[in-house]
């Protein structure tokens, strides 16, 4: 199986007898809660709606989990990001995480050298600000010309860490990426769809999940209908950023 199916595999053996209490979409994100259970949050990738969710007989509200966690292997869309975020919604709730989150930020452990290289796949303004200085390059991938940008690098073995937007699992094209990312030692997953289920990328070059854990449940859904993005989120206290380390076999 793939990593799509080897995550839709693990949400789905957690979703069982669950039902959705709502879903929001702004042009943003889409928010889904799981009732008694927690929350979370998918990129919406633009680019890749061209229409509303058709069939207007079908609510999302009180839908049984698992048929929605399915949907995740449909052709990448509304349908597929809505079930992202139920995933990450069951994912959210698993508080026997917290017991291996790592307060730190990822790139305050790895030790960088004014020799190193990064690699980042989607633009993070405050990481850029943060590593401006502590490395000799930073290699900024981006739509609509990925492949290009990846041309431009001379050589990957000089790449320390690899920052990876988990939009790309909005728009399924992480996995495109991992060819390029198997060399490099320390690989971060990071942003508000980052699923936590670490077991689900033991066998993927990413080595550390960024995401974050809802805190303010209807914080965070008001702030979705008022159509504010991840800065928002954060800056509120309605998300907390969370990591944690995948432990390699």
């Amino acid at each position: 199986m793939g990593l799509y199916e080897d995550l839709v595999e693990r949400a789905l053996s957690l979703a069982r007898g669950k039902r959705v209490k709502r879903v929001v979409i702004n042009p943003f994100y889409a928010f889904a809660e799981i009732e008694r259970g927690g929350s979370g949050l998918a990129f919406v990738d633009r680019d890749l709606i061209q229409a509303c969710c058709e069939d207007a007989s079908d609510s999302y509200w009180r839908k049984a989990a698992d048929l929605i966690v399915k949907e995740y292997l449909y052709p990448a869309g509304l349908k597929s990001t809505i079930s992202l975020a139920v995933m990450n919604a069951i994912f959210n709730n698993r508080k026997e995480l917290l017991k291996e989150a790592i307060k730190e930020d990822p790139l305050d452990l790895i030790e960088l050298s004014p020799e190193d290289e990064i690699l980042m796949i989607g633009y993070f303004e405050p990481l850029m600000k943060k590593l401006q200085g502590r490395v000799r390059k930073i290699w900024v991938v981006e739509k609509p010309n990925p492949f290009q940008d990846l041309s431009r690098i001379e050589d990957f073995k000089k790449i320390k860490v690899a920052i990876i937007t988990s939009a790309t699992l909005s728009n399924k094209s992480l996995h495109v990426y991992f060819p390029y990312l198997e060399k490099i030692p320390e690989v971060i997953l990071m942003g508000p769809s980052t699923p936590l289920s670490p077991e689900v990328f033991k066998y993927t070059p990413i080595t550390w999940l960024s995401g974050s854990m809802v805190k303010e449940s209807e914080l965070l859904f008001r702030l979705v209908c008022e159509g504010k993005g991840a800065k928002s989120f954060f800056k509120s206290g309605a998300l907390e950023k969370i990591n944690l380390k995948i432990e390699k076999k």
